[in-house]
């Protein structure tokens, strides 16, 4: 590694050597700094959301949480976290593409309802009309019971997620009263909100995800939940949205889903990330769940399905492989997958694995790599590490790269990448050896 004054330089492309008179691959650079540092070792800052906030200024939004690991740790082990009290939220916002943040204040995460009821708001996604410059803020409320973890059974978190908007015309210093997201069409109310969900029944919702934009001005959202009443069975979707003429709002719609076989998933196709094809396909990636515990014909794959027709149908879901015909490996864990504007190349973002594992880990590396446009097979000669475990600094065996944020620097067309590690299931604590800041990775593809 190379300490240079910029941060440090954690990866270049592999296969930087031509093998059989094969051209190498241009080189992936990859460039680590500090983004937020923080103090306290048992509070770590993950950002849950980060991206532009207007069409033709290059501002900047991200949204800050604290300690939400420790808690969530304790929990899992029966600990008290009587004396766990993390921060709210913080909204920070650049206007000057990075370089420095201002304070935008704090978003209210929990409210309690009644009893040990709590509403949960989630980190929320920011979509601006590219006419007009006006600022949608959609975020995910579900409701939960204090003490019991969203996937344990009499959870009521996988039945009663709903998607919120408000609109901002002030660049998101103020904002209009939240309005539920019910998609376009007489079938759907504020229960039925969407194609297969009923508030109460089963639920869906997106993460911390930048919009990716079609050409006749609309965008689209990677959407998962679980349209059927089987609450670990995900399926996946795009949330289709078309800002009106007058500017006050927003119609949406959802495509079809896609899932993966039960054979090669626990819980069906979850986490989707989606990119636009040169040919106009849509192509979506899939999380698949390996339980330690069940029979499954095809461990630890990464799945991925087409569309040719705006989502009205979707591929039969096809497993992720390299170009020589390799499964590509990888553990329960986030993927984005994107077109870069700076090179008109397909990249994909994960954890890849040598070998087959189970359930989640191990997330000790994060890599990018390019995929080939007409096969969409993973180039494994551009394969580079974006970060990895550093055992000679005490990091944990099962530290967690991943649950990143990523968004196109529009100065540079450079990726730019936010992550804090995790210490898995040692949890976190003085002694864990995961430092709490979270870090930018600035990732340069070639021209």
């Amino acid at each position: 590694m190379l300490q240079l004054a910029a941060g440090l330089v954690l990866g270049f492309a592999a296969g930087s050597g031509a093998a059989g008179g094969v051209p190498a691959a241009p080189a992936i650079k990859v460039v680590r700094t500090v983004h937020w540092e923080q103090p306290s070792m048992l509070e770590e800052a993950v950002v849950g959301w980060l991206g532009y906030v207007s069409p033709d200024r290059n501002i900047l939004m991200e949204t800050l949480t604290f300690g939400g690991q420790r808690g969530f740790y304790f929990t899992v082990r029966g600990q008290s976290i009587r004396d766990h009290h993390p921060r709210e939220p913080l909204l920070r916002r650049s206007p000057d593409n990075g370089r420095t943040w201002e304070n935008g204040g704090t978003w209210a995460a929990a409210t309690p309802i009644h009893g040990r009821w709590i509403l949960n708001r989630e980190d929320p996604n920011y979509i601006y009309n590219p006419k007009t410059g006006t600022l949608l803020r959609l975020y995910r409320t579900t409701e939960t019971i204090d003490g019991i973890l969203p996937w344990i059974k009499g959870s009521p978190v996988g039945r009663t997620g709903l998607l919120w908007t408000q609109l901002s015309r002030d660049g998101g210093r103020t904002w209009s009263e939240p309005e539920q997201l019910v998609c376009s069409g007489p079938e759907f109310d504020p229960t039925h909100w969407a194609p297969g969900l009923w508030y109460g029944q089963n639920s869906g919702g997106v993460q911390g995800v930048t919009p990716v934009w079609l050409p006749d001005g609309r965008f689209l959202l990677p959407f998962f939940g679980v349209p059927g009443n089987e609450l670990h069975r995900y399926s996946s979707a795009c949330l289709v949205g078309a800002w009106r003429s007058d500017d006050r709002g927003v119609d949406w719609a959802l495509t079809a889903y896609a899932t993966v076989n039960p054979d090669c998933s626990y819980s069906g196709g979850d986490e989707p990330s989606v990119a636009l094809l040169p040919d106009g396909r849509w192509l979506m990636t899939m999380r698949a769940y390996t339980p330690g515990n069940f029979q499954i014909a095809v461990p630890s794959g990464r799945f991925f399905t087409t569309t040719s027709d705006q989502g009205k149908t979707w591929s039969e879901p096809e497993l992720l492989r390299f170009t020589d015909g390799r499964q590509v490996y990888c553990p329960a864990s986030l993927t984005h997958v994107f077109r870069s504007t700076k090179n008109g190349r397909l990249y994909l973002i994960t954890n890849i694995l040598d070998r087959p594992t189970v359930a989640c880990d191990p997330r000790t590396t994060l890599q990018i790599a390019e995929m080939d446009l007409k096969t969409l097979r993973v180039m494994p000669e551009t394969v580079t590490v974006i970060e990895s475990r550093d055992a000679a600094a005490g990091q944990p065996a099962n530290i967690r790269f991943s649950n990143f944020r990523r968004y196109e620097d529009r100065e540079t067309r450079n990726i730019v990448l936010v992550m804090t590690g995790c210490p898995g299931d040692v949890g976190r604590s003085e002694s864990c050896g995961v430092p709490p800041h979270s870090y930018r990775y600035e990732i340069t593809l070639p021209e």
